[in-house]
């Protein structure tokens, strides 16, 4: 999604009546990518709090979250710095703002080939600020499943009204372009929030007795046509005028918040199946999610992400191509190719190895808590 959004905005597709906006509104894999590292990071420490039982080790979640994310990275920015053309000479300054992830804080740093890696940065700032969060939510009520949830949802709420409310105070104040504090992690609160209320929910659905507005959330969740028709309508909402500019165009406060919401509900609706519904052969979403491709896809997703702006940026420059010019259909599918190649790479070569290492070496704390436990049959 995000690969699409990036080429379909250098190729100026997006003013394409209909598909344009879209292929525009594509930006919103972020969103997934948030919600989805809350639920998955967040749910062990939900689940812990219940039964209370210890979460993640801190210094085995800190091994492995920078085992995942920062050498893949690291060869990306290298790579980039070191042979994109359009931003040489590159001064020792970038360097290090970019490899130590701060380019989100430093004014001026935002650099061809580098500019999807700020939600990297502000990735990153979650994970630091995670186990606190976990501290917070599950100190109290350990051990009493009902109260221990309500507790971590009250948390939540706190977090997204915070993340409003900076939100509300960031575009009141003028600063909604493409700004420093755009990028930060409070005015995103709320979409970690969401997936870690649905982490919380999912941890109380695999014990007995759960809350009967939890089975109706979980009914909904198994209801996957419904859910992937509000998530459709929501997009294509958002994809109207609405949700604001396709371009860096400077967007009214109005919009700017219509979309974040939106997003979010797009988000949620799309991945409640997969947090909650089913997933043997009985539904059609869950097998083409469990296709090999999909898997595949999903397995190499970061390299992906982090390589197809300079592998783009790098063809264009070979084959002397104005941007903002047309060519989308061309360059989309060869975008996707040399992505693949070079995430499958990073897999093979990097992350895989490292991931492996990584686990291996930070091993499994007696006592600690699967990331997942089978639900009651229905």
């Amino acid at each position: 999604m995000v690969l699409t959004t990036h080429v379909a905005f250098t190729t100026a597709e997006i003013f394409t009546p209909v598909v344009g906006p879209l292929l525009g509104r594509m930006d919103f894999g972020v969103t997934l990518f948030f919600v989805l590292s809350g639920f998955l990071l967040y749910r062990p420490w939900a689940l812990g709090a219940m039964i209370d039982e210890p979460g993640p080790a801190l210094g085995r979640y800190a091994v492995r979250r920078a085992g995942r994310i920062l050498p893949a990275y690291w060869l990306m920015v290298v790579f980039t710095l070191a042979v994109l053309p359009e931003i040489q000479p590159v001064s020792w300054t970038t360097w290090a703002v970019h490899l130590g992830m701060f380019h989100i804080y430093v004014p001026g740093f935002s650099l061809e080939g580098l500019t999807q890696t700020w939600s990297l940065a502000t990735e990153v700032s979650f994970y630091a600020l995670l186990p606190l969060l976990a501290w917070l939510a599950g100190r109290r009520m350990r051990g009493h499943a009902d109260a221990s949830a309500r507790r971590q949802l009250s948390l939540f709420l706190i977090l997204v009204i915070v993340g409003w409310g900076f939100n509300i105070a960031r575009v009141n104040v003028g600063a909604v372009d493409l700004t420093l504090t755009g990028f930060w992690l409070p005015g995103f609160l709320d979409w970690f929030a969401l997936g870690m209320a649905l982490a919380v929910i999912s941890a109380r659905l695999s014990l007995p007795d759960p809350p009967a507005w939890m089975e109706r959330v979980r009914s909904l969740a198994r209801d996957t046509p419904t859910c992937l028709l509000i998530a459709a309508a929501a997009y294509i909402i958002i994809a109207t005028p609405i949700g604001g500019p396709l371009t860096f165009t400077l967007a009214a406060p109005f919009e700017l918040l219509v979309k974040h919401a939106g997003f979010a509900v797009i988000a949620g609706f799309l991945l409640l199946p997969g947090f909650l519904g089913r997933w043997d052969d009985s539904s059609a979403w869950a097998r083409l999610l469990r296709h090999p491709v999909v898997v595949y896809l999903g397995t190499i997703s970061y390299g992906i992400f982090l390589w197809h702006l300079v592998l783009m940026r790098l063809l264009i420059d070979l084959v002397d191509y104005p941007v903002f010019t047309g060519g989308f259909w061309w360059l989309w599918p060869a975008t996707i190719l040399m992505s693949v190649v070079a995430a499958s790479i990073s897999w093979f070569a990097i992350e895989g190895p490292i991931q492996h290492w990584t686990h291996r070496r930070a091993g499994r704390r007696a006592g600690s808590v699967p990331l997942s436990q089978p639900s009651p049959a229905p």
